[in-house]
């Protein structure tokens, strides 16, 4: 009766994180040929989560083992502190994708991952001591003076994921935004319900749900953002002006890149590519809060401003200029504000007509950065 009642509570507890995985195994295989960077950045998640559900299942049966010998305290020790592993781990694992997204610095999945794999150092001391728990001869946990490190950790991920969430707003991704903070709140639910209740295999389920959720989410985002720059594409700044509209839209930019014909030409596609990139790079980070940045062509951008005054637009113009000529660039950029009983393509024809106006005042400006980038290095005869 003891083996059937474990029996039932181990397919009870498994069976929904189970099932989610394999439609998540499902759509990852069949999705990798499409986006195999994202399905890339997914896989560790998903290999945690396996890990941690053998993990736990074998905790269970130590936990209720009929005898407590030497072999299966240490069995029970090892399963809790590997547990407590790799419930970290497989936050860290789902955070470090968010952060790869949204923090432009490099190393930042190492730093992600860091705190986690000081954990598990921290941690090991609770095969031979009672720092972190402990088992009552009756089979109930004692707890160590250091038995809250790992839940304090853990609270330190939720915050991180929260600020990333935060992050995503200041960048115009509201829906993401959203979704990180419905996995943050679902998955701080999750702990309390195990905690306070003695629940098993809460946690498990729900952070499954949030790596579904976030997958599927970046899956479609994936089609409003251009593949080359990684800043929105036309798609959503077409979506973005009828969902925003004249009412919160104040001011609308058309911006080019200049001369990015020749220097593919001259240097070949792989150095176009990479002033596109850099224009924006530069176009995104000059953006206000409220502010977004799309490429919307071959060397065409353009940026939306939500209930902005024309100073502070003009301001972030000059910031605009700033950067891209830091990144070795130059380029032309006009703007119009979105008045009363305008249409969006009257406001962004009278944007583009300024544009192509500055691009004729910048041509023959000797100073133009990209001639200086490149004027050592054009072929005999030509000029950038």
């Amino acid at each position: 009766m003891i083996k059937n009642d474990f029996l039932q509570n181990i397919v009870q507890i498994n069976c929904i994180p189970v099932l989610i995985i394999l439609f998540l195994i499902f759509f990852l295989k069949i999705n990798y040929t499409y986006e195999k960077d994202l399905t890339k950045k997914f896989i560790p998640s998903l290999v945690i989560l396996l890990a941690l559900i053998v993990v736990d299942n074998v905790d269970y049966y130590a936990y209720d083992a009929a005898e407590v010998t030497g072999a299966i305290d240490l069995l029970h020790r090892t399963a809790a502190m590997l547990g407590y592993d790799l419930r970290i781990t497989l936050m860290a694992s789902l955070i470090s994708v968010a952060a790869d997204r949204l923090i432009d610095r490099r190393n930042t999945v190492l730093w992600t991952y860091l705190p986690a794999l000081v954990n598990v150092i921290i941690l090991l001391p609770c095969l031979f001591t009672d720092l972190f728990f402990y088992y009552n001869p009756d089979g109930s946990v004692g707890r160590g003076p250091l038995a809250y490190e790992p839940h304090i950790l853990s609270a330190v991920y939720m915050l991180f994921l929260f600020a990333l969430g935060f992050l995503c707003k200041r960048k115009g991704r509201h829906d993401e935004m959203g979704i990180l903070i419905l996995c943050g709140t679902l998955t701080i639910m999750g702990f309390l319900a195990e905690f306070l209740f003695a629940l098993r295999g809460i946690l498990i389920g729900v952070v499954a749900l949030d790596i579904t959720f976030y997958y599927l989410y970046l899956h479609i985002e994936h089609f409003r953002f251009d593949a080359l720059t990684r800043i929105f594409n036309r798609d959503a700044f077409i979506a973005d002006v009828e969902k925003y509209g004249s009412g919160a839209i104040s001011h609308i930019l058309s911006i080019d890149l200049n001369n990015l014909k020749v220097l593919n030409d001259t240097y070949g596609h792989g150095e176009g590519d990479k002033a596109l990139k850099a224009i924006a790079k530069a176009l995104e980070r000059s953006c206000l809060p409220g502010c977004f940045a799309y490429r919307v062509g071959g060397d065409e951008f353009a940026a939306i401003c939500l209930h902005k005054k024309s100073e502070a637009v003009e301001a972030m113009i000059t910031e605009m200029y700033k950067a891209v000529e830091e990144a070795g660039y130059s380029c032309a950029i006009g703007y119009a504000e979105w008045g009363s009983g305008q249409s969006f393509t009257e406001v962004y024809k009278d944007a583009d007509d300024k544009m192509y106006h500055k691009k004729r005042q910048m041509k023959n400006i000797a100073s133009d950065p990209m001639r200086v980038r490149y004027e050592n290095k054009a072929p005999a005869g030509e000029n950038v």
